[in-house]
């Protein structure tokens, strides 16, 4: 992928990008950072030197075609963040990605012998293979090379050319050939690349870069500080070159997106990962400022609470009246047979069903939601650290314990389980929940209790004795569980795939039957090319992946099991259609597959 940038208007036009640079001895920053302040259209950007202290703190206004001086005319090398843009090219244009197979040195000689090998230890050990995501996470640059994945330039320009603001501030990510890590860029032009991303394309890539990000970190060392100061609302790419024509000059840092989806880029001498390390605290404190508590949308995903499930109760509008059936909008009150009448507010969050004359409520929440929901009725809120532990802990409970059903995990508000506030979470619930925002704890089931601590299980009363002595968050959760690690809600990239034969079986023999009536009565459907690797997840929610044609799921021995690898089964089928993110579609097919209700 070698050769220079040469299109006359990324080289002379403007000050966004070049693809060379005179060598240059001028001094640099031990940190700067730039990101997008805020809907106002300006830049924030700070400077930092070697004893920590602040240079520059600007607000710097961003025109459509650029500004001049500061971001604008500080070139960067984009590093390893040129395999970024070519995941997201991938994920939006649904390009097949094959997985890198690792082959050592063979059939290579000498220094190209060496720096295969150099390369692909980025990647996986010979004889084995790495998928999409893990290679955006370790960083495999074999697996991007656009030329192994079959991309076209003029495919990769169109695409390109015709998202915002690329012509104009970032020419540079329209050239195929620019997708080298020695590529010089402006920081206020890759700030301009990163949002040049489709809204579905960036939440793909971020989910992957928080995976990133807790590859990279490890207590006390390299990212922990930036995590602990950012919990989940920061999904970068760090990257490491050297500055032009100075080989022995490191230099790097990191770039992606905030959880509200605003771009963020920093660096400085040094590698991305020492950049973290020295300043991983003056990032977050710097970053922290423009995110507001509970800013951005929290961890996608449904979660349907059957409230009070243990206990008989009925609902009633204020003065008596019994409420109707269906969506519930307004005040109500839920009287139970004790005697006891809890108040409550629904603005369509809430509905009521009587099956067999019996009141139930259930809610349908947003994964955050419903977290923050439980930390108001189990704990305090206003304990800082020990609710973001706690959020954690739940957040994870959730996941392994919840009964999958569709695009929603089900779940009863019941000391059994977790009990949950029927009120809208507290302000400060959402900001402890916002700011743990996709982070679980991987390795064991986990759990908590109010008062005792065992194995696997945190006491609600040590971890807030331990806020109120100093402890952070995530010192808390590895005192409680240290057999268990902090890691991404969505880390495709750190489940290894354990075979489920027998689901890959009972699939084998259902899907003749299946596609003849999905070619059928199902437009958009088109059998995978090959019957699907089923991999079986120890907990966490059931998922496909479409660009490896796998399935990962927690068992076959319920109906619901089977109605899951059905629903994922048929995301595959879809993968080329707009109905692949019809849940309710896929869910009522699903049904109809397991129960044999065909037509």
């Amino acid at each position: 992928m070698g050769g220079e940038i040469t299109r006359a208007g990324i080289l002379f036009c403007c000050s966004f990008a070049l693809a060379v640079a005179p060598a240059s001895a001028e001094p640099v920053p031990a940190l700067e950072i730039l990101w997008r302040a805020g809907t106002d259209g300006e830049l924030e950007w700070r400077s930092f030197d070697t004893t920590g202290k602040l240079v520059i703190s600007q607000r710097i206004s961003d025109s459509p075609t650029g500004g001049t001086g500061g971001p604008f005319a500080r070139r960067a090398p984009l590093g390893s963040l040129w395999k970024l843009f070519v995941y997201q090219w991938l994920i939006e244009q649904r390009h097949p990605a094959p997985d890198y197979v690792c082959t050592g040195a063979r059939g290579k000689r000498g220094s190209l012998a060496r720096k295969h090998l150099e390369e692909e230890a980025y990647c996986c050990d010979s004889g084995q293979s790495i998928g999409r995501e893990q290679a955006l996470v370790r960083s495999c640059g074999l697996f991007f090379e656009p030329r192994r994945l079959g991309i076209s330039p003029e495919a990769w320009r169109t695409f390109w050319e015709a998202r915002p603001g690329v012509r104009d501030a970032a020419p540079w990510l329209a050239d195929l050939d620019a997708m080298k890590p020695e590529t010089i860029a402006s920081s206020a032009s890759i700030l301009r690349a990163l949002e040049a991303a489709p809204a579905r394309t960036r939440e793909e890539a971020a989910n992957t870069l928080l995976a990133r990000l807790f590859a990279a970190s490890a207590p006390g060392q390299e990212a922990s500080l930036l995590i602990r100061g950012m919990g989940g609302r920061l999904r970068i790419k760090t990257f490491s070159w050297h500055l032009p024509g100075q080989p022995a000059r490191r230099y790097g840092g990191g770039a992606g997106w905030l959880i509200d989806g605003r771009p963020v880029w920093f660096a400085g001498e040094g590698t991305g990962q020492q950049i973290m390390a020295r300043h991983g605290t003056r990032l977050a404190e710097a970053l922290t400022e423009t995110l507001p508590p509970g800013s951005g949308p929290g961890t996608p995903g449904c979660v349907r609470v059957n409230f009070f499930a243990r206990y008989p109760f009925e609902v009633e509008q204020p003065g008596g009246k019994p409420a109707q059936e269906g969506i519930l909008q307004g005040r109500f009150v839920a009287r139970f047979q004790s005697g006891v009448s809890i108040p409550f507010t629904s603005s369509g969050e809430l509905s009521l069903s009587r099956p067999n004359g019996q009141a139930r409520i259930e809610g349908r929440f947003g994964l955050d939601d419903y977290v923050a929901r439980v930390i108001d009725r189990e704990a305090d809120a206003k304990q800082t650290e020990a609710a973001r532990a706690l959020s954690v802990v739940i957040r994870s409970y959730l996941l392994n314990e919840a009964v999958k059903q569709g695009n929603c995990l089900v779940i009863d508000d019941s000391s059994r389980k977790q009990r949950v506030s029927i009120h809208p979470p507290s302000q400060n619930a959402r900001a402890v929940t916002g700011f743990t925002t996709g982070l679980v704890l991987r390795g064991a089931q986990v759990g908590y209790h109010s008062t005792t601590q065992s194995k696997n299980r945190m006491a609600w009363t040590d971890a807030a004795a331990a806020s109120r002595n100093g402890e952070t968050w995530d010192v808390i959760l590895r005192k409680a569980f240290p057999k268990s690690d902090l890691a991404a809600m969505n880390d495709l990239a750190g489940i290894v795939c354990r075979r489920f034969t027998e689901a890959e079986t009972w699939l084998a023999s259902r899907t003749p039957r299946w596609h003849r009536v999905l070619y059928q009565h199902l437009p958009g459907f088109d059998e995978p090319s090959a019957l699907p690797d089923i991999c079986l997840l120890s907990h966490g929610t059931p998922f496909s992946e479409q660009d490896r044609g796998r399935i990962h799921v927690r068992g076959l021995r319920s109906l619901e099991d089977r109605i899951t690898l059905a629903h994922e089964y048929l995301h595959l089928g879809l993968r080329h259609h707009p109905s692949s993110h019809d849940e309710k579609l896929i869910e009522r097919w699903a049904r109809k597959l397991v129960n044999e209700d065909m037509p």
